[in-house]
């Protein structure tokens, strides 16, 4: 295939990627519906649903008082991968943003914009020819559902197995190696929807400047059924 029509098959594919909600430019839960029914009123919208939140312990932070390098917590407080042992999960929506690159110890909080915000405020994306770190990152925040084994940590059951949902901000030197397969995997082996498929998740050893650190891993899943990708729209 040309040069040129392989391009526009990926720009179709992308175009429909976004046009099915899955891939978005934001957060992945500002577009969720404010629940309804259970005795709940008022107008209620994304910012009132609070998601538990995955992590990969590094180092440094509270995290590493309790856990060790490298091992994935769910929440804070719960351990649901030692690192080595995959996680499988399945994306329900992911956003691409951009965050400002701020120096570490100026106490400055880094502004997380779009695509188009960020270029309105100005600055650069790519870095610079001696190294130099561009003013402006990409991140992903992606919406995710959780397979695991306790009732307790994963409080959603379906057809015998157990799931919770949480957000992922994945950023850094994880943003190349998370993702960046997921936006692959949206446009090539579940280009009919992120959500048609799981990914398995563990974590490795890596080395930069000198320093290790532990990133994802991600690796392809298995094709989800249909009755399960229409149980998650339930949820998100």
């Amino acid at each position: 295939m040309a040069k040129t029509a392989l391009s526009e098959k990926v720009s179709e594919k992308t175009a429909e990627a976004e046009a099915s909600g899955d891939i978005i430019e934001g957060s992945p839960t500002g577009a969720l519906a404010g629940p309804t029914g259970a005795g709940i009123t008022g107008d209620l919208d994304a910012s009132d649903i609070s998601f538990p939140r995955l992590q990969i312990v590094q180092g440094m932070g509270n995290l590493s008082e309790n856990y060790k390098k490298g091992e994935i917590v769910l929440d804070g407080e719960s351990l649901i991968s030692d690192g080595p042992t995959p996680v499988e999960f399945t994306v329900c929506r992911i956003g691409k943003q951009f965050e400002e690159n701020v120096d570490w110890d100026s106490g400055e909080i880094p502004r997380i914009v779009s695509k188009t915000e960020a270029v309105e405020i100005g600055g650069s994306f790519e870095w610079g020819p001696n190294g130099e770190k561009p003013n402006w990152l990409p991140i992903a925040d992606a919406l995710i559902c959780i397979k695991g084994d306790d009732p307790d940590v994963f409080p959603f059951e379906y057809e015998g197995n157990n799931y919770a949902f949480a957000l992922w901000r994945i950023k850094g030197t994880a943003y190349k190696r998370a993702a960046v397969p997921i936006f692959t995997a949206a446009r090539m082996y579940y280009r009919d929807g992120i959500n048609t498929g799981s990914f398995l998740l563990n974590t490795e050893k890596a080395t930069f400047g000198g320093k290790s650190v532990h990133v994802p891993k991600i690796r392809r899943g298995s094709k989800n059924d249909p009755k399960f990708i229409e149980w998650l729209k339930d949820f998100c």
